[in-house]
């Protein structure tokens, strides 16, 4: 992890706690949040570190969008979430972003196991996992659908990030 000027840090914090918050009240995430995170990143990191944060915001923008969009397109994840990993990116470098994805994705598999066996969907949702890797298309597996179990994933990654934010603290 690279650590963040608490500039970053606070913007950062503001981004996902506002994001969870709106994600579990209302099932979205609004756009003027992330693309004012994106514009946040592209000019608050060239503002404290020159060229070398044009850099870290760029690479972590571009690397966001290299993970995240092929998911989305496969419509296994939200267009919020998505807009909401870039801002990340672009706040918090490439470096950090894939440590807080690598938590995200543990943390919501850990939720998404509980909801399921919670839910009794154990066996749909392996039914469902089978239709993923065979690249059959099933309503039920896509992102925003009213038949999918989805969750509000703006709290995984508000938890993942702010881990983040507290272990580099320095």
């Amino acid at each position: 992890m690279t650590p963040l000027p608490i500039a970053i840090q606070a913007a950062l914090a503001a981004l996902v706690l506002v994001a969870a918050f709106t994600d579990l009240r209302k099932r979205e995430i609004p756009n003027w949040l992330t693309l004012g995170g994106v514009a946040a990143g592209l000019a608050l990191n060239p503002w404290i570190s020159g060229w070398a944060g044009l850099k870290s915001a760029a690479l972590g923008l571009g690397l966001a969008a290299l993970v995240f969009v092929p998911i989305f397109i496969m419509r296994w994840l939200g267009g919020g979430d998505v807009k909401l990993m870039a801002a990340i990116g672009a706040l918090a470098g490439p470096s950090n972003m894939m440590v807080i994805f690598v938590l995200d994705a543990i943390f919501g598999g850990v939720v998404a196991l509980a909801a399921i066996l919670l839910r009794g969907r154990l066996k749909k949702t392996l039914r469902n996992v089978t239709h993923m890797f065979r690249s059959e298309r099933d309503a039920e597996l896509e992102a925003g659908n009213e038949k999918s179990m989805g969750m509000p994933r703006a709290v995984t990654i508000a938890a993942a990030t702010l881990l983040v934010l507290w272990a580099s603290r320095g």
